[in-house]
């Protein structure tokens, strides 16, 4: 199975062979779809502390306890080098909380602080934005 930066690569370089010869529509397309590659979402539930995935999607369950999410070492890495989602399984955010705490020396919201999530039912997405700023919330709507 090719990597994904092998697909996004073979494109990059259909883009470029095509320019000369493709309509502006045909490179907008390719374009696209090079843009839209990324890492697949691997899910887990989480019921006591954890060190997230970078690429990770974690459904959270509090009902016991609070529970605090580690972040993964992303330093150096580029921007939308990391994406991880974090959803309150049991609706229970609120009673005990989800607690996302930053990797050594690194950031939440250009912040070297953890942030707390005790909104009940609510998901949330993080995306690295780099070593500047960190960790930034996705937030759609």
């Amino acid at each position: 199975m090719a990597s994904i930066d092998t697909v996004r690569n073979a494109l990059l370089d259909k883009i470029n062979t095509s320019i000369t010869s493709a309509t502006p529509e045909q490179l907008a397309y390719l374009t696209k779809a090079a843009n839209g590659i990324e890492q697949s979402t691997s899910w887990s539930t989480d019921a006591v502390d954890f060190t997230a995935d970078s690429y990770g999607g974690h459904f959270v369950n509090t009902t016991s306890a609070a529970v605090t999410a580690t972040l993964p070492s992303v330093a150096g890495n580029v921007a939308g080098d990391g994406k991880i989602t974090f959803v309150d399984l049991a609706q229970n955010f609120a009673t005990n909380s989800l607690t996302i705490s930053p990797a050594s020396g690194e950031k939440i919201l250009g912040q070297d602080s953890d942030i707390l999530v005790n909104t009940q039912g609510i998901a949330v997405q993080i995306v690295w934005s780099g070593d500047t700023y960190g960790w930034q919330f996705v937030v759609q709507g």
